[in-house]
């Protein structure tokens, strides 16, 4: 489906299905749920009909759905999914894009799309599944050396086997009242908070991985996950550099995104992620608890150079879930520890790392009509002390936030991406109601340092892949306050089948995102504040 001979058809598809929202601004992700019969799927094409092998499905069936129309027999699940969502970017973050990115102000958007067939068999004890999704990403730049927002493969993955797996299930294994799931294939996975693994809600592509889970449920007291598994590497990879001096592969390997090429997933099968997570519920009267190891060994392959990253990385969180009427809090820590190679110019050694980040929140539910809750927040991720260094001997310190999910805490990302938990000092609160029970509204603020001024920003240019002469600002003569984010958001709930919902995220720049400045560009004017605003649609079948 090329863009060329589909991009008025789409456009006018998602205006038409998306108008009916525009009234309303989305993120009730947090937000204190009204009194209801089931839990609200994920706004994104997100196999709302998988079962939990252990506890049920918590997602009410799909008002209009295939299962039923086609008088399937209940051991045969089908669901398809589709997102449509409409963004738009006004001012990019820094004042300078890397070379040959030329412009700082303008704009750019995209209709991002995200198709997904979910297919599961359930034998007895045994189930076969398989979700095959289509992400693509419309309306792009075309221009693709020459824009500051490329389309790469976080937004873009057609055709192809989101997840294939077999897994046993058994709610009483052995009758010693334990639940017991062994899953082994390609597959998705949610741990913990999410800020480390992830399956993304809100970013068009997802996480997955191949290999195995092993799960065990003490219903109501305890939960372990462990697993050993291969990331699985998303393909056509947009390059960013010329390959062997020719620049021409770079914008050939672009426009396979931009027209939607299809080319197969492949598992990394240099690399190895594994660990494992406890989990204790009501560990002192309300309060929740979790651990968690994960260990991630990285190493070049023909198809994928890497920075060949050895870490270690520890999580425990402590945490109350919200309740009208009542205080609820998180507090989270997480260190990591390892090696990282960095390949540049300057040398290709081996550096220690040593990173650590943390998230706190307190909050309040209110037992008051529309349900509102008030909370405070504050996330904290080291950067690198001086990242154009080198020295041998030197200790990176950027914090590597894995496969965890960025909008969980920084605001929507798609093609705005401002913030990941690297790097970053960030106090912020927010306000979440439901002034009907299906509509939920989120009222949020972020004021965002770094913290290291020496070390780069932002979610593209400062992710676990960026080398460190990428940095954002020469020894930190800009100081370190990036800006300030505000937001706006709400979803609507049609019913089961049909939601809604849309977004504004306002970035006020300071004085680090108006003189930020890489290497290999030239120093143009920084442009206004950063507008970001998105409309989106999800139907389930």
């Amino acid at each position: 489906m090329r863009i060329t001979q589909n991009k008025m058809v789409f456009n006018n598809y998602t205006l038409a299905l998306i108008a009916a929202s525009s009234f309303c601004l989305f993120d009730a992700a947090q937000a204190a749920e009204p009194q209801q019969s089931y839990s609200r799927a994920p706004m994104a094409a997100y196999n709302a009909l998988m079962d939990d092998a252990l506890l049920g499905n918590s997602y009410e069936k799909p008002v209009w759905n295939l299962h039923d129309t086609l008088h399937l027999p209940a051991w045969l699940v089908i669901g398809l999914e589709n997102r449509t969502r409409y963004e738009s970017l006004s001012d990019t973050f820094k004042a300078n894009q890397a070379s040959p990115a030329p412009k700082v102000g303008g704009g750019d958007q995209q209709i991002a799309l995200q198709t997904n067939l979910w297919l599961q068999a359930k034998l007895g004890k045994f189930c076969f599944a398989t979700e095959f999704m289509d992400a693509r990403a419309l309306s792009s730049d075309s221009g693709v050396a020459n824009t500051p927002n490329p389309p790469n493969n976080t937004m873009v993955d057609t055709l192809d086997f989101t997840q294939i797996y077999a897994s046993w299930a058994d709610q009483n294994a052995l009758f010693s009242g334990l639940g017991v799931e062994v899953k082994a294939g390609r597959q998705t996975m949610d741990f913990g908070s999410r800020r480390l693994v992830a399956r993304p809600i809100y970013r068009n592509t997802v996480n997955n991985f191949t290999g195995l889970r092993i799960r065990i449920l003490d219903y109501g007291r305890w939960q372990l996950n462990a697993f050993g598994t291969m990331p699985v590497l998303r393909f056509p990879n947009y390059v960013k550099t010329p390959v062997n001096g020719d620049p021409n592969l770079v914008a050939a390997n672009a426009n396979l995104l931009v027209n939607g090429a299809q080319q197969w997933d492949q598992e990394d099968t240099h690399t190895w992620f594994s660990g494992g997570i406890l989990e204790g519920y009501d560990v002192i009267k309300n309060i929740n608890a979790d651990f968690a190891l994960y260990s991630l060994n990285e190493s070049d392959s023909n198809n994928n150079a890497t920075r060949n990253r050895n870490y270690l990385t520890p999580n425990i969180r402590f945490y109350s879930k919200p309740a009208k009427g009542s205080f609820d809090f998180v507090a989270e820590g997480m260190g990591q520890f390892g090696t990282v190679q960095y390949n540049t110019s300057v040398n290709n050694q081996q550096q220690n790392h040593q990173a650590w980040s943390n998230h706190l929140e307190a909050g309040y539910s209110f037992d008051l009509p529309m349900s509102p809750r008030f909370l405070v927040e504050y996330d904290w991720a080291s950067g690198s002390k001086d990242s154009k260094s080198y020295k041998a001997g030197a200790t990176d310190g950027r914090f590597d936030p894995l496969y965890g999910a960025s909008d969980l805490d920084f605001g929507s990302s798609g093609i705005y991406s401002a913030f990941q938990r690297s790097n970053i000092n960030s106090p912020g609160a927010r306000f979440n109601f439901s002034p009907r029970k299906d509509i939920t509204v989120s009222l949020q603020q972020r004021a965002i340092w770094l913290a290291s001024a020496s070390d780069c920003w932002g979610g593209s240019s400062c992710s676990s892949a960026t080398a460190p002469s990428l940095i954002g600002n020469t020894k930190g003569m800009g100081g370190d306050y990036v800006g300030d984010q505000i937001g706006a958001s709400s979803r609507y709930n049609f019913n089961s089948s049909l939601n809604f919902e849309a977004g504004w995220f306002h970035l006020f720049k300071g004085q680090f995102a108006k003189t930020a400045v890489s290497t290999a560009t030239v120093t143009t004017s920084p442009g206004g504040d950063t507008n970001y605003f998105y409309m989106t649609s999800q139907v389930r079948f």
